[in-house]
């Protein structure tokens, strides 16, 4: 019983020191996007080492297999250059945004950074930081823990990614209508 308490109590300090880092690790995506300033694999790996409170190198430059929140394993092959890649996604997203596709940008970002596993750990949280840093910095704000909070499954999964994008745009609407409501 003693045992099991400890745990218990472990795992919500644990859970606690998850949740501010991730609130930190908002703030500076808050900053950089109210600053204008590109998000950079510089940025990334800043934000990535907040989440983790990894003081090395976080960037995976090797196979591993991560267990997916549905419970199933997914194995990642060797990745040559993570920074590389992760550059292509931000890019990629940031012209999605400046093309005013600010909805599929913070999607494709958040799904691109999760299946390409560039992180040796945080990638969902990095990913939602990338996502909340594309819709603030165009306009569209919505809650980063809101983001980070979704409830999905295996984006690899049909369906799954269309879901995510129309659960984010229910958000905005849900986000703008009550913004609405509150200005005189």
């Amino acid at each position: 019983m003693l045992a099991h308490c400890l745990q218990v109590g472990t795992d919500l300090l644990h859970r606690r020191l998850e949740l501010a880092r991730f609130d930190r690790a908002i703030e500076v995506s808050e900053s950089l996007a109210d600053h204008r300033a590109l998000l950079t694999t510089a940025e990334l790996e800043r934000l990535n080492r907040i989440v983790t409170g990894e003081k090395n190198d976080p960037w995976r430059q090797e196979a591993t297999t991560v267990q997916l929140p549905s419970g199933k394993t997914e194995n990642f092959s060797l990745i040559l250059d993570a920074k590389m890649t992760a550059r292509d996604k931000l890019h990629r997203a940031t012209e999605l945004a400046e093309g005013g596709n600010i909805i599929d940008a913070a999607v494709n970002v958040y799904v691109d950074l999760i299946l390409a596993h560039v992180f040796k750990d945080g990638n969902r949280r990095t990913a939602a930081l990338a996502s909340h840093y594309l819709l603030r910095r165009y306009g569209a704000v919505l809650s980063g823990i809101a983001i980070h909070e979704l409830g999905l499954g295996d984006l690899r999964q049909e369906g799954q990614i269309e879901l995510l994008r129309e659960t984010i745009h229910q958000m905005m609407k849900f986000t703008e209508k009550r913004n609405t409501k509150k200005t005189p």
